[in-house]
């Protein structure tokens, strides 16, 4: 019984008691048997997987009680939050996957939290984000003398490291990306050169882009994928062509 139906099930039990221990069970999967976990909801009990271990919490329900001022500054940070990282999300998941190995927490959820304990200035409604302490890749790789630089020629945005020739590092991919925070959009790429190279190009060819403030990040990424450096803030300029 992989699959069932608990509900169904209990219905059609009625010569037992049981049925009304829990009776406001709606659908839930059990996946080893009565003893082993289950996805989806029982009475009070939600269950679910997260990076193949298996999670049971207390069902959350709405509160009926008014937000606190605290928690609607919460919740702006959050909103606001989840607006700068929406444009670049896979670039985010990759680079905070090494920090959440082993651990009950997704890598977008690590950058989230991340974001929200470093880079808000001002107090609420007011709340600002500080660019130059997002961090958008995370991990053990040194960048220690990189001498990272950014600049803008036409419509391309050149890069440039100190290259590294080592067997530890020289495989090393960059990984590059713009953030327009008035189109709250992004232009990236998260398997840029090797590291070995020193140098690398983004192309910003929309229209719309012209005249918009940009903020450039600059980062590297193990060429096995699992590894990353802390994100590099080469600081804002402004596309004009």
């Amino acid at each position: 019984m992989s699959c069932i139906t608990l509900k169904k099930f209990l219905l059609a039990d009625k010569q037992t008691n049981r049925h009304s221990i829990i009776k406001h069970i709606t659908m839930a999967r059990l996946n080893n048997g009565f003893l082993g976990g289950f996805s989806g909801i029982i009475g009070n009990l939600e269950g679910y997987m997260l990076n193949g271990q298996q999670i049971i919490r207390s069902r959350r329900r709405k509160s009926t009680k008014p937000p606190t001022e605290k928690q609607l500054a919460c919740r702006q940070k959050m909103a606001l939050t989840h607006k700068f990282l929406s444009s670049f999300t896979d670039l985010v998941k990759a680079g905070f996957t090494y920090p959440t190995r082993g651990k009950n927490l997704t890598p977008y959820n690590a950058a989230v939290s991340y974001q929200m304990k470093h880079v808000f200035r001002g107090e609420y409604p007011d709340y600002t984000i500080d660019y130059a302490q997002a961090r958008l890749t995370e991990g053990p790789i040194n960048t220690v003398g990189i001498k990272a630089a950014v600049t803008l020629q036409g419509n391309q945005l050149i890069f440039t490291w100190s290259p590294d020739q080592t067997y530890a590092h020289g495989t090393d991919r960059v990984m590059l990306l713009a953030y327009s925070p008035a189109l709250n959009e992004a232009v990236y790429n998260r398997w840029g050169e090797k590291r070995s190279r020193g140098v690398d190009i983004l192309r910003l060819s929309d229209e719309i882009w012209k005249g918009k403030t940009l903020e450039i990040y600059l980062s590297f990424i193990s060429e096995n994928g699992i590894k990353c450096s802390n994100s590099i803030y080469l600081g804002s300029l402004i596309y004009n062509q």
